[in-house]
């Protein structure tokens, strides 16, 4: 009997692989052999064994690529189409899902209710309720050898297109290319970046795309070194005392960058924003370090200065046609090639997930067949 290898964190610390019961789909779903599994927050998981809440320790991943092996009846889609599969499985029916935006905050997933109590396993909408609709016990997650994907939530891969590069197409490329469209991006900006990583990354080759010029606040010369390679001209320390006068000097009169993304999560470098970005600047936030507040004075950080604020961590529906043309651009995928900087078996996701926590490292891509 046919069984899914699943890639399980039973504790902190150790990552397995185990089998599980072959997926099963019904309609409007499809089974896809996994060619790629990015890592996105499973190495924090792995050191610190506290899950999200679509998380489990036999529950992980939500990025990934492949090959459709199995199709219900009645489906658009075709056995050996090679696919992206987007995070999530939204309702298609409220709000957020019928105006093109992201699955991720569909009302389907009724975030509010968590800290009431209701259980992850009851929402339909988010990664476990694929397993609960499609009465299977394996397949709704991305770290598995047999992934069941949504119709609603994949795409075709042009045939040009390798699965390397389709596979930034999510928490790389995929969120920060909608991050971007929501506040504007234009050639004609200033965008800081902070707190890089691979999302840091992504947000670095999403504002050099649309032509802004790019300043990256950072430290860790790894990848400060991947970021000159992707085509930044201006790092700065952001613990150097002049830091500041550094991005004054280099927007002249606006004094200040017109929008910056904070990819981390860290007060520390959401502080630098603030002060960083000019009077009506944009602020977008794409990481975050727990469910902690921020402190921030309405008038002085906010009114006074007219900053905008924001943020989110997904593709909205309207994008996916855009950004799959833009993983086609040839200096685009010249720059995956240089923010994705490890590939792993899936058998070896121990030493993947301590890769990322060096931090010296950006994108890290689980190969479940290998």
């Amino acid at each position: 009997m046919q069984t899914n290898t699943v890639l399980t964190i039973p504790e902190p610390g150790v990552a397995r692989t185990a089998e599980k019961p072959f997926p099963v789909i019904t309609t409007g779903f499809v089974g896809v052999d996994v060619a790629i599994a990015p890592v996105c927050n499973e190495a924090r998981i792995f050191r610190d064994h506290q899950f999200e809440w679509h998380d489990s320790p036999e529950h992980l991943g939500h990025e990934g690529v492949g090959t459709i092996v199995e199709t219900a009846p009645g489906s658009r889609f075709s056995v050996g189409d090679r696919v992206i599969v987007f995070q999530g499985n939204s309702c298609q029916k409220c709000f957020v899902c019928t105006q093109g935006l992201s699955p991720t905050h569909c009302l389907g997933i009724p975030y509010e209710g968590f800290d009431d109590g209701m259980a992850p396993q009851d929402v339909t909408a988010g990664l476990l309720g694929i397993e609960k609709v499609c009465g299977s016990e394996s397949g709704g997650f991305a770290m598995a050898r047999y992934r069941i994907a949504p119709e609603h939530m994949i795409m075709t891969i042009p045939d040009g297109l390798s699965f390397e590069h389709a596979a930034a197409g999510n928490c790389t490329l995929g969120c920060t290319y909608t991050a971007a469209q929501e506040i504007g991006i234009s050639a004609n900006d200033v965008v800081i970046v902070a707190g890089v990583g691979f999302i840091g990354m992504g947000a670095v080759v999403n504002s050099l795309y649309r032509g802004a010029t790019v300043i990256v606040l950072g430290r860790n010369e790894y990848r400060m070194q991947r970021c000159r390679e992707l085509g930044v001209q201006h790092i700065i320390d952001p613990g150097d005392d002049d830091w500041l006068a550094q991005i004054h000097a280099l927007t002249g009169g606006r004094r200040g960058a017109d929008a910056a993304f904070e990819c981390s999560g860290a007060p520390y470098y959401l502080d630098r924003c603030f002060a960083g970005v000019r009077r009506y600047g944009r602020i977008y936030s794409m990481g975050f370090s727990g469910s902690g507040g921020y402190e921030v004075s309405i008038l002085n950080d906010v009114m006074d200065r007219h900053i905008s604020w924001t943020g989110g961590h997904d593709v909205r529906f309207r994008d996916r046609d855009a950004l799959i043309r833009m993983l086609g651009d040839a200096e685009v995928q010249r720059q995956i090639d240089v923010l994705t900087t490890h590939s792993f078996p899936m058998s070896q996701a121990q030493e993947a997930f301590e890769v990322g926590l060096s931090k010296d490292c950006g994108k890290i891509y689980l190969r479940p067949g290998e």
